[in-house]
């Protein structure tokens, strides 16, 4: 079995950070929205689909 090193660690952290900037970038109306609304104290909204 194969032991995992400070590189394996390192790509994995780097790649999950890479793809939250990719979802923050591509979702970023939604994201602003959430947050002003988090941050003004307002409810979440239950979104049905």
């Amino acid at each position: 079995m194969k032991n995992i090193t400070k590189r394996d660690v390192k790509t994995f952290l780097l790649g999950m950070l890479f793809m939250f900037l990719i979802l923050l970038i591509y979702d970023w109306q939604e994201f602003k929205r959430g947050f002003n609304n988090g941050f003004n104290g307002k409810p979440i909204e239950q979104r049905l689909k």
